[in-house]
């Protein structure tokens, strides 16, 4: 989650909406926004196509007017993506609608606009979210009635539950030969390493810009932190799977940090298998 930073006096307020947006073209595509409030200010980060293979990460910022039930966000900086397309081919959602009693509402909809970061459109469409709650509830009613079901095996029981549903929504994966773009305006970042669930005896390499920095590492809840200057444009960290342990696959949780964002990802990958993450110095 991306660090927020307030007057002491004020008390900020969550707010967290799946959901998806509806391009004019009928395409649907997962969409998610968790944003802090401060009197009628907002801001906090947007998910597009979470866990999907377009999976981005933006920051947001915006009000919220309680006289006027008016609700008004955009999309200003990308922290993440997994698509290949460069920053300034980005769309970024702008939305402004009525939106009655932030603090209850169980859903809201309707129109935003797609503009460039340099103001120009692109694509509109719709946004249509339910409030994490209401989703939550949602999941715990099908995992009641799968689990006290005759119909469902012991083990899709087991996958489909509340905390599992919940958490495929939230966990930033990089797969198999999958890459994530992460933007930073700093000099130096820095990297966190560490087994996130059980102790498996996970094995990896971690190469940046293709040279070995850990070679034949077993992965431990003990945290390794290293820290790398970005000399180019572009620095590559790759995670190359030696062994999947006790238990497959190799998961391996990795954390970027720099002045003002936090990236928590983690792998997923059989053993020999590779992923890759590229910083990217706006």
């Amino acid at each position: 989650m991306i660090c927020l930073t307030f007057t002491t006096a004020l008390q900020a307020q969550e707010y967290e909406f799946f959901g998806v947006i509806k391009l004019n073209d009928t395409s649907f595509i997962s969409y998610k926004v968790l944003f802090d409030r401060v009197n009628d200010s907002i801001q906090g980060y947007s998910l597009t196509d979470f866990a999907g293979k377009h999976e981005t990460k933006s920051n947001i910022k915006g009000y919220y007017n309680e006289d006027e039930n008016l609700l008004s966000f955009e999309e200003y900086d990308i922290v993440y993506t997994k698509s290949p397309v460069v920053q300034k081919d980005f769309c970024f959602v702008n939305f402004e609608g009525k939106v009655r009693n932030l603090d209850r509402v169980k859903a809201f909809s309707g129109d935003f606009k797609g503009l460039y970061a340099d103001g120009t459109s692109c694509l509109d469409g719709m946004i249509i979210v339910n409030s994490g709650q209401e989703v939550k509830k949602r999941v715990e009613k099908i995992d009641k009635v799968v689990q006290r079901s005759r119909k469902f095996s012991d083990s899709i029981k087991k996958n489909i539950k509340v905390a599992k549903v919940l958490d495929t929504l939230t966990r930033n994966i990089i797969a198999k030969d999958e890459n994530l773009n992460i933007f930073t305006r700093d000099q130096k970042i820095k990297l966190a390493i560490y087994d996130a669930g059980k102790e498996d005896g996970d094995v990896i390499n971690l190469y940046v810009d293709d040279k070995p920095v850990l070679e034949n590492y077993t992965v431990l809840h003990e945290i390794k932190y290293l820290e790398f200057d970005l000399e180019n444009v572009e620095t590559k960290i790759r995670v190359e799977a030696v062994s999947e342990g006790t238990s497959s696959p190799n998961t391996v949780r990795l954390e970027v940090e720099d002045s003002r964002n936090f990236v928590r990802t983690i792998t997923n990958l059989k053993e020999g298998e590779h992923a890759q993450m590229t910083l990217v110095k706006k």
